[in-house]
């Protein structure tokens, strides 16, 4: 699936909007080294199919790739859900959207739902949880 070059502004995202779809297509070589970073076994299962948090990583890393991260950006919060196994190479439609975004005491704290589809089933969902300070520097 072909998306544009354009990336999505972090800073003027609103409730309900959508980053463009895409595609995750995990092959043998990238599960390997999910499973050598992480020291998971290779053999059983992950020699067919693609161990469901490496689907996760991937799909926050393709969010990462289109929407413009501004500085001060802040990882607080990760929960998935898998319904089902994905076969190493099967094309998983990504679509995430920003389920809520809050200003608190200086900080805008943005959820993003996903939801990733097999064959138009849904085999995971997730939230990730991001903050950073309204002027973009969080008092540490």
């Amino acid at each position: 699936m072909a998306w544009s070059d354009t990336r999505v502004d972090f800073a003027t995202m609103q409730r309900g909007e959508r980053v463009p779809p895409f595609v995750l297509c995990v092959d043998a070589d990238a599960v390997r080294a999910y499973l050598d970073a992480t020291g998971e076994a290779r053999e059983g299962l992950w020699e067919q199919c693609v161990p469901p948090l490496a689907l996760g990583a991937l799909a926050l890393g393709g969010l990462m790739d289109r929407v413009q991260v501004p500085g001060g950006l802040v990882h607080t919060g990760q929960e998935y859900q898998f319904r089902g196994l994905v076969p190493i190479g099967a094309p998983v439609e990504v679509q995430i959207s920003v389920a809520a975004r809050s200003e608190r005491r200086g900080a805008v704290i943005t959820i993003f739902e996903t939801e990733l589809r097999l064959d138009g089933e849904v085999v995971g969902t997730g939230r990730t949880n991001v903050m950073m300070a309204a002027d973009g520097d969080l008092p540490l």
